[in-house]
């Protein structure tokens, strides 16, 4: 089977909607009642949470822990505030995923090809308003998190953990905006 490549469900509508009919065959993606509530009180928990530990690294951490950074973790719970912003707004819409690539490619194919009319009008709202760059951000931001979390080699900066703390304030904020209309 081939390897999921959110880029290309970008550019080739076809392979996205193939990619999303296996997530949903599979029970991947699922009809489930809106609990995007919760995933907006787990966005801030995890955006206090990250904004907390990069706060710490001005005294406490160089004290503690002389050279050494946690980065890394950082970069990490800012993605999963990005990600629980994605499933809010799935669930909003009357679904849930149980994998990152299967919630990729819902939104690429429902925000991003279809910019069709769901049912209640807040939803078609957030249809229309959720663009590529969004979609670049959870992406990016997941891959960034893969490396932070599993290639020992990569060296992560403090400038990394801000571009990445931006990014996931911005789309937080964005998807709750939609959510409150």
């Amino acid at each position: 089977m081939k390897k999921p490549d959110w880029r290309l469900w970008l550019r080739d509508r076809k392979e996205c909607k193939s990619w999303l009919d296996t997530y949903m065959s599979r029970m991947i993606l699922r009809k489930c009642s809106d609990e995007s509530r919760l995933h907006l009180k787990r966005v801030d928990h995890n955006l206090t949470f990250a904004n907390w530990i990069i706060e710490k690294h001005k005294d406490e951490i160089p004290e503690v822990f002389g050279g050494d950074n946690f980065y890394d973790w950082v970069i990490s719970i800012y993605y999963y505030a990005i990600y629980h912003a994605a499933l809010a707004l799935m669930s909003k819409e009357g679904y849930t995923s149980k994998n990152h690539s299967a919630t990729l490619a819902f939104l690429i194919y429902h925000h991003y090809h279809s910019q069709k009319a769901l049912d209640k009008e807040d939803v078609e709202l957030i249809a229309s308003s959720l663009g590529v760059e969004d979609i670049e951000i959870l992406g990016v931001s997941k891959e960034l998190r893969e490396k932070a979390c599993y290639d020992v080699h990569e060296h992560f900066e403090k400038r990394l953990a801000e571009q990445n703390r931006r990014q996931a304030v911005d789309f937080a904020n964005k998807i709750k905006m939609l959510l409150s209309m």
